[in-house]
């Protein structure tokens, strides 16, 4: 991952999240963003009403470790594409994304396409008509330092995260860490204490 981020809080699964959402007054728009288990650039095109393109940060092949070999339920040592990337909104970044993505099981067409790094992962997926399921997912705040100087944030800035397991058919498994910019959830639903960014 290249940059550090620090859990505020904990995770938290489902039940506990809309929880907090109840407790925070945290709007629908911003629920059904964070919790939803479709296709994040699909959710991010129907939300901001364009389409959302990839800058990609950095990219290479390495070796799964052991705590991520048991999160995916892989085996640890095999090679995974492990990538960073912006998600944007014209020139504005929107999220943060790590992937962790075993090669073993990956179509070579999907390959050749995850390796150019021009297309979002669920974009990708889609547009091939390959089904996929989310699990594990997990919420919380967290703080980066490194990504609010991205996002030209307050350095003390607490933002939204996500985390989670991508199943496709044929048995491949991915991992995905997703930050969130708090200017997605501005403008027409609010911004600032009611979205815990503060």
């Amino acid at each position: 991952m290249l940059y550090n981020i620090t859990i505020s809080g904990k995770w938290m699964d489902g039940r506990e999240f809309l929880s907090t959402c109840s407790q925070d007054n945290l709007d629908a728009p911003t629920r059904m963003l964070l919790f939803s288990d479709g296709s994040l650039t699909v959710l991010l095109n129907a939300s901001l009403l364009s389409s959302v393109r990839l800058q990609r940060l950095r990219q290479e092949e390495v070796s799964l470790g052991q705590d991520m070999a048991d999160y995916i339920e892989a085996e640890a040592g095999q090679r995974v594409i492990d990538r960073d990337v912006w998600l944007m909104n014209g020139d504005k970044r929107v999220v943060y994304a790590n992937s962790i993505l075993p090669t073993s099981l990956m179509r070579d067409d999907i390959y050749n396409e995850i390796a150019r790094g021009e297309t979002p992962i669920g974009t990708l997926l889609s547009e091939q008509s390959i089904l996929t399921r989310r699990d594990r997912l997990q919420i919380g705040r967290i703080r980066s330092l490194a990504i609010c100087r991205e996002l030209g944030l307050p350095d003390d800035t607490v933002l939204w995260a996500r985390r989670y397991r991508l199943h496709t058919e044929g048995g491949f498994k991915g991992a995905i860490l997703e930050v969130f910019s708090p200017k997605i959830f501005e403008g027409s639903h609010g911004k600032g204490k009611d979205q815990g960014l503060t």
